[in-house]
């Protein structure tokens, strides 16, 4: 059998069968396999070659067919168990090392991307690996081709180039970049394999405080298929060419990347991680509004979003994550669920914090602190200073005129032991519509009027509106934020506490879930809504009043453009449409990330920054088609200023920090058609209706 085998390869491209002096052992004739008909190899001079026998499966070599049911002859029996086990260990092991060369893409116009797969730990396996690639690109000079490819020349490759082929690229490189800023030493001499490192992937479930396989592991499947098509670049709202080129999704996947390997390297040296390591991490993490917008365009299906969140996640876990003042106040007011503890951080942080930060505003711009990290944002890479960050948190006023009472204070409905019922009893009868309405954390506590709007428009149109018993938060903030195990804590909670509902409510037959905020709904998908409340759906209330026919007849004086969120609350329609249908007139999209996204803008000032310079762009853009359309028609006024509607809390503060640089005005679409339709004391109007009767009181 060893001279049968060693025949085989001594005379692979010989004819079949090999000539002498191989001597032809008695099994040389091929086993009776049913033969697979291969097309002919036109380019094998040998039709009926030793190889080409192999290659259709007419002449087989076989460890399992040939030599393994011997070994199981001889070594039969429990005694000698051990050495067929090993037997079978040391096949696996020859079967994990085995090269093949892979040759794929566009070979019909002579570009072939040739790719060998290794496991990295295993030192002969690279040695082999090496050798192939030699006898590649030796074969391709050999046969008149050239040592190039698509995308450029590798540090594989580059040692196979001579030195007249490579001369040019580097006297122009040491003309144009005698420094070294781009790409630092690559292609130049010495940048070839001999300094290259490759982690070895396969002990990524080594036990360690670092490598686990459930975080770092998981962080590098979830990236392992991105092709680098950069697809993912134009809908990215933190890659800002004019600003920051840096943090696309496919940059941000190569940085990943690229720290998983020096985490591997470190782990496996035993040099232990470097700190600095975690801080890249965080600042890779940081760049991302968690919008998934990501994930459309790329072929392979890579949400970094979903990655983003895994990397806070497992900076929290490893007690590497830094967190900002801000951030922690943010998170302080939406755990909140005490009324009095809500008022108080609502007096400090709003009351008081937002009159500052525009007092401080005031004078930044007027000693013209800001005007420059506005109109040419500088591009981060790390934090920044503190003096940096001061001026990015101070170059926006935050939005002035903010509601003084929460929506519940208001209705008097704070008590977290009674279900709130309001109906409107002129226009509610037995069979009218009843809903359930999540407020959540932005509608509720800091901006009232979005809630009291929604409710407001609920009771017109004669639902029966169903709110939660106290101040509840859904629990999305916390969980993108990287504190995923709380926002779990918070989501079961509140499912607990729905199921209560439904069963307290049973008379009803709620088969709508309202929300008026997109990430509220994206965390409540994962509530399994159609379980409490039987056959209902999630539906945002813009949505919902356009299934109901409310429309304006398209207000004379006012021109509107529509931002739609990050995180859309409108699943089941078209944004935009909804917006046009509502206003009963077209509504332009304002494209881009209004650079709020929830915490950011007090999380990563300077990030928030270049977003917003992108958005400031689209909105003066869109305005001055407004204009441009405005003097078309003659339908508005000169002078009136455009508003620029939203449908989403957070993005309804970040457009209002534009009101100075773009002259427009930002609304949400729900209170606007309150505005309208039932005036402009239409917030009094119903709450001194809902509190005259218009509310029972529902013990849970």
């Amino acid at each position: 059998m060893r001279a049968r085998w060693q025949a085989l390869l001594d005379y692979l491209d010989a004819p079949f069968p090999p000539p002498e002096p191989a001597p032809l052992p008695r099994h040389w004739h091929p086993l009776p396999v049913p033969p697979r008909k291969l097309p002919l190899k036109a380019w094998h001079p040998v039709a009926n070659s030793v190889f080409h026998k192999l290659q259709d499966y007419s002449v087989r070599v076989s460890w399992k067919t040939e030599l393994k049911p011997l070994l199981e002859t001889i070594f039969d029996g429990n005694v000698y168990r051990p050495v067929l086990e090993r037997i079978d260990a040391l096949h696996a092991e020859v079967l994990r090392g085995r090269i093949f060369v892979a040759l794929h893409m566009h070979a019909g116009d002579g570009n072939v991307h040739t790719n060998i797969p290794v496991n990295s730990d295993r030192y002969d396996m690279l040695q082999t690996a090496y050798k192939a690639v030699e006898r590649i690109m030796h074969l391709a000079r050999n046969l008149g081709g050239v040592i190039s490819g698509e995308h450029g020349i590798g540090i594989t490759k580059l040692e196979f180039l001579r030195e007249d082929e490579i001369r040019p690229f580097r006297d122009y490189k040491n003309r144009i970049d005698p420094e070294g800023h781009f790409n630092k030493g690559k292609l130049m001499a010495g940048s070839d394999l001999r300094d290259a490192y490759t982690p070895s992937f396969a002990l990524l479930g080594v036990e360690s405080l670092i490598m686990e396989q459930s975080a770092i592991g998981s962080i590098s499947t979830m990236v392992k298929d991105c092709l680098r098509c950069g697809k993912c670049k134009p809908v990215c709202s933190t890659h800002v060419p004019r600003a920051n080129l840096l943090y696309s999704p496919r940059n941000k996947i190569l940085g990943t990347g690229l720290l998983i390997e020096a985490f591997l390297y470190e782990e496996q040296t035993r040099r232990g991680v470097s700190l600095q390591h975690f801080d890249e991490f965080s600042d890779i993490g940081d760049h991302c509004t968690v919008c998934h917008r990501c994930v459309k365009p790329c072929p392979v299906d890579i949400d970094f979003g979903d990655v983003s969140i895994a990397m806070r996640n497992f900076l929290r876990s490893q007690g590497k994550k830094k967190v900002a003042i801000g951030t922690r106040a943010a998170m302080m007011f939406l755990n909140a669920k005490d009324p009095a503890t809500i008022k108080l951080i609502r007096a400090g942080m709003i009351g008081l914090g937002y009159k500052a930060q525009q007092l401080g505003h005031k004078f930044a711009k007027a000693f013209g602190l800001i005007q420059d990290s506005t109109r040419h944002p500088p591009a981060t890479l790390g934090r920044p200073t503190v003096k940096a960050q001061v001026i990015h948190l101070l170059n926006k006023p935050m939005p002035a005129h903010m509601p003084s009472r929460t929506a519940r204070a208001l209705l008097d409905i704070e008590d977290n032991t009674l279900i709130p019922v309001i109906r409107n009893p002129r226009k509610t009868a037995d069979d009218s519509d009843a809903v359930f309405y999540f407020p959540g954390c932005g509608s509720e506590r800091m901006f009232s009027q979005v809630s009291l709007a929604t409710q407001a428009m609920l009771w017109h149109v004669g639902a029966t509106t169903v709110l939660p018993p106290g101040y509840l938060c859904c629990g999305y903030p916390q969980t993108s934020s990287g504190n995923e195990d709380v926002g779990q804590a918070i989501t079961m909670q509140n499912r607990v506490l729905f199921h209560r509902i439904a069963n307290t409510l049973n008379y009803l037959d709620i088969r709508t879930v309202i929300v008026s905020c997109g990430t509220c709904l994206d965390q409540l998908e994962k509530y399994q809504f159609d379980k409490i409340f039987p056959g209902c759906r999630l539906l945002d209330i813009h949505e919902y009043l356009m299934e109901r026919g409310i429309k304006l007849d398209g207000l004379q004086g006012t021109q509107y453009l529509y931002h739609d969120p990050c995180h859309t609350p409108m699943k089941a329609y078209n944004g935009t449409k909804v917006a046009s249908t509502l206003m009963g007139k077209a509504t332009p999209l304002s494209d881009r990330c209004c650079g709020e996204s929830g915490t950011l803008a007090v999380t990563r000032p300077d990030v928030s920054t270049q977003v917003r310079f992108s958005k400031l762009q689209e909105i003066e853009a869109g305005v001055e088609a407004l204009k441009v359309s405005r003097d078309v028609t003659g339908g508005n006024p000169r002078g009136s200023t455009p508003k620029i509607l939203t449908s989403c809390p957070s993005c309804l503060q970040g457009l209002a920090r534009y009101r100075e640089d773009a002259n427009i005005e930002a609304e949400y679409i729900v209170v606007e058609l309150a505005k309208s339709i039932l005036g402009k004391d239409w917030q009094e109007t119903y709450v001194g209706a809902a509190t005259s009767g218009g509310v029972e009181r529902v013990l849970l």
